[in-house]
Formats: C-alpha cells, structure tokens, sequence
C-alpha cells in the first residue's frame, strides 16, 4: 500500500534486522530522552517477539531501499499477560500511523500467542495514543528510567476452534453484522443451516472455524473449507462493531492463511456480498484480488457476490502511512 514516499510492511522482525531496530531504540531512547544505554537493552531482548514496521523509500542505487519506520518488542509466555515495550518511532515520521501500525502488530502476535491482555508502561505524553487504541490505565503515574509512566492494559480477544454451542453467539455475530446494510436479512434455516452446528458442519466438509472471544463474548469468526484442488475457499470473516479497529480482523485471516500453507492450498479464495464496501477494502489491503464477474443466490437478501483471490506464497501485511 502507498502513501506519500513509500509503503509499510509490518512483520516479526529476524535476527538479521535486529541492528536495525537496536540502533532506532538507541537513537530515540538514549539519544532522544537521555535513558542510559545499559538500562534501554537488556536480558529480556534476547526472548521478545520484536516488530519492526519497514517504510521502503526510493533509492537511486538500488532502486528500493527499507528503512526501518518503527519498532517495539513482546514479552509474556501465555496464560500470563503480554508486555509490550521499547514502541520507537523515526521522529520524521511520528504523527503518520507507524506507532498505530507497529501496535497492532504486537497485539496480533500475543493474540496468536494466546495472551489474554497486554500491560504497557505509557510514558505520560503517549497515555492518550494508547487510550486511542483500547488501553486503560491501572493505578498511580511513577518514575521509569527518569520518566514518568502509566500502567495500561488492554483486555486481548482469545481465538479457539468452534462448538456445537456456540450456534446461538454465532448466529448473533452473523446476524448483527448483517443488519448493519440495508436489506441483509440472516435466514439461518432457510440459507445458513450450518450455523445450527457448525463444529460438525465444518468437520464434515473437511474445514475449520475459529471464534474469537472476548470477556465471555464471541466477537469474531472466520472459516476455511477446500473448494477444489490446491484452492481452499476463506469463509465467515466477521467481527463484532465492538471488537474492530484493532487488528482482529487481520489476526483471523493470518490465522486461516497459516492454515493454507499447511494444507499446500496455492489459492484462497472467497465472495463477498457486493454490499460490503468496507470489507473489499480490507481484503484488498491484505492482497486479495478482486475478480471480474458476480453471482447471484437468490435469497431473502437478494444477495450478489463478487468473488476474491489469494495465491502463495503471499507478502507480509502492509499498513498504510497516513497523513
């Protein structure tokens, strides 16, 4: 995706991109807020999950060049919370989304890893960036490396394989993500009969379907069901109006994506009501291909669909720097 100069690509950074993120840590941290360097890197470097957003600018030499935009780190092994810290932002770039984009990133790697919240320590003038994100403080402001903080948590949703008994929560999530468009009317018996049972329903045809849940709430949904050889069909992405805007929708599909390149599948594919507009935004962010053509179900709805791609192997999520 592009923005201004470039684009952003935020991934799980490798050890080879590890000077990298030190030298940005040092530049902001030491150089920027004065922090000594023995207490900025520490033990705990060595066993984070480190996120690093990648702006690619133009280079004469040779023709691209990432440059490292932002970056923060993960600790916490599940059922405990997840720690996030060292968030760095290049400082011409503040202001852009970097910092919401490198956020994000953390939260989908603790949801994957199955932590149920995350704690940061906010420094007192990025309280109202976290508080934008979801985050809450916990408690008084105290002194940290000579700057004052805040602790704030954020409660993470928890992904789990569908039951049987989840057809009622399903039905809801389904059903209110559908009254939000004119029209959209959810006729489970007479159109969607596999939401009575969908952990048999999905086991029978050979798929899988993942809930997300949140405070004892199902808050989100997503599917994969083979659809031919080598192609596997995305199915039932759906996220509560609570629950979007922090990467949920990004962690499901990376979810069901792993689950294709284990399966060998060379091509997902889905259709999505025509209706949809916000949702074919978001498929195309996340490199699905919007194909020519349209069908028609011929339901209470008056449902049309226009359909999806995927090949693999795919590139790493991108994230729009915004101005």
């Amino acid at each position: 995706m592009k923005s201004g100069s470039g684009s952003l690509w935020v991934t799980e950074s490798t050890p080879a991109e590890m000077p990298a993120v030190f030298a940005l840590r040092h530049d902001v941290f030491v150089v920027g807020q004065n922090v000594p360097a023995d207490l900025e890197r520490d033990e705990f470097d060595g066993v984070a999950v480190h996120v690093g957003a990648w702006e690619a600018q133009p280079d004469a030499a040779v023709g691209v060049a990432p440059r490292l935009a932002g970056t923060g780190r993960l600790l916490g092994e599940p059922p405990a919370p997840g720690r996030v810290g060292r968030m760095a932002v290049r400082p011409d770039l503040r202001g852009r989304g970097v910092g919401r984009a490198v956020l994000r990133g953390l939260e989908r790697a603790a949801i994957r890893r199955g932590n149920p919240e995350i704690v940061l320590h906010a420094q007192l003038h990025a309280r109202e960036f976290y508080a934008k994100a979801g985050y809450r403080v916990r408690g008084d402001e105290f002194d940290e490396a000579g700057i004052r903080h805040v602790e704030m948590r954020k409660a993470l949703p928890v992904i789990r394989e569908v039951a049987d008994s989840d057809s009622a929560a399903l039905i809801a999530l389904i059903g209110a993500a559908w009254a939000e468009y004119p029209g959209c009317v959810l006729d489970v018996d007479g159109g969607e009969p596999w939401l009575r049972a969908p952990a048999t329903y999905y086991a029978t045809h050979g798929g899988r379907l993942w809930v997300a849940e949140l405070d004892g709430a199902v808050v989100g949904s997503i599917g994969i069901r083979p659809s031919g050889p080598d192609v596997a069909e995305l199915k039932s992405l759906y996220v509560s109006a609570s629950a979007r805007r922090h990467g949920l929708g990004e962690v499901l599909t990376s979810l069901v994506e792993d689950e294709a390149v284990r399966l060998g599948v060379r091509q997902l594919e889905l259709w999505s009501d025509t209706r949809f507009a916000d949702a074919h935004r978001f498929y195309a962010r996340l490199g699905y291909e919007q194909l020519s053509g349209s069908r028609e179900l011929h339901d209470l709805s008056a449902t049309v669909e226009f359909p999806f791609v995927k090949a693999f192997p795919y590139a790493p999520y991108a994230a729009d720097l915004v101005g």
